[in-house]
Order: structure tokens, then sequence, then C-alpha cells
């Protein structure tokens, strides 16, 4: 992906099922490049060799559901929710317990399928998330590199959460909430603090 201010993506569509692309193309109007989507999964990852996450068995994807949930303050419905990697096998089953959120699993695991509220996606360095868009962002071990964890606090709105593994550096500009042996989660301000504005006085 090539650095310039966001912009939205120009979508072809191949072959549809039910308004989801499952082949087709997105493009950049600003830099023209070009993101294939094969299987319903669109690949941002510019030719990286792909991450197949190995997640949790089948028995503890619920609970890991749970955990995302209560993490990420999903008590109410709305907003896009990010599972990366090892949080993406939990997909179906937070879809399940949060109503009315969309989801976009990056380097999902095998199993899943595109189609309803959920999304597919491959990555490499770059999140391809606009500014402020997500509500939440679930990284795993192998996706919370300094790039992607940068990404990620650019890419919460207001308020939106963020969980990474306990041993990644928490962005500056996010404010650490809580912490144990695995995860660390942290919030973006709900308010930005513009410059100061001087103030001329007329008599």
């Amino acid at each position: 992906m090539r650095p310039h201010e966001d912009s939205w993506l120009i979508a072809r569509a191949d072959e549809l099922e039910a308004r989801h692309i499952v082949q087709g193309e997105l493009g950049c109007p600003i830099c023209e490049a070009r993101y294939a989507i094969r299987d319903g999964v669109a690949d941002f990852s510019d030719g990286a060799p792909p991450q197949v996450p190995l997640g949790p068995a089948a028995e503890e994807t619920q609970a890991l559901a749970f955990r995302a949930a209560a993490l990420l303050g999903l008590t109410d419905p709305g907003g896009v929710v990010v599972l990366a990697g090892d949080w993406s096998a939990c997909a179906d089953s937070l879809l399940d317990v949060v109503e009315g959120v969309q989801l976009l699993a990056l380097d999902p695991a095998p199993v899943l399928r595109s189609g309803g509220a959920l999304s597919l996606a491959r990555i490499s360095a770059v999140l391809p998330l606009a500014a402020a868009s997500a509500r939440g962002i679930a990284l795993d071990a192998s996706h919370a590199t300094p790039s992607l964890l940068a990404g990620a606090a650019r890419a919460l709105a207001p308020g939106g959460r963020l969980i990474a593994p306990a041993s990644a550096p928490v962005p500056e500009s996010l404010q650490e909430l809580a912490r144990d042996d695995e995860h660390w989660v942290a919030a973006a301000p709900r308010t930005s603090i513009s410059a100061p504005v001087p103030i001329a006085l007329r008599r």
C-alpha cells in the first residue's frame, strides 16, 4: 500500500453473493493501486506470505468471543470491529454475542467465510483502515508490530478500544485501561484537543 490521504476504494464485482464480492477487485482512485478479491477475501498483502492463524480449539472460541466483547466494550450495537490473526477464530461466535456490528477479520482463520456482517482481508505491514473508522481492534502476537500498532491507534474512533499482547508497547496516543498476563486494552481519547487559537480583542 502506498502512503497518501485516506480515500474510498472503488470496487469491481465479478461474482456476488448476497451483496458480498466473492471475486473482483478494489482500486484506489488516488494512487491507482489494485487489490484482488478472491473467494471473498480482499488481498492487501502485497505478495507477502499468508499468515495462517492457529487460533484456539473450537470449544474455546465462544470464551474468546466473550473476552473480546468485554475488553472492547461491545455492550451496544453498531460500529466496525477488527479481529486480526488468532482473534479472527471467534468472529462467528462474536457475531452471535453482539448484534449490529460489522466485523473485519484480517489474515483470517481458514474456516471463516465472508458474508453478512463479516468481511475478510489479508494484509502485510499496513492496516488498510481510515483514521477514526473502527470501534474496536484486537491484534494477536504476530500482528502487534510497530507499524500495525500505530495503524490501529490511528484507526480507532474516539473512545474506541485496542487489545494487544501484554508484551507489546501501548501506543502513546492511547490510554491503557487494563492489563493481565496475556493482554492489555487501551482506549483512544473521546475528544481531541486542538491547538491554541489566538484571540484578538476589538476595541
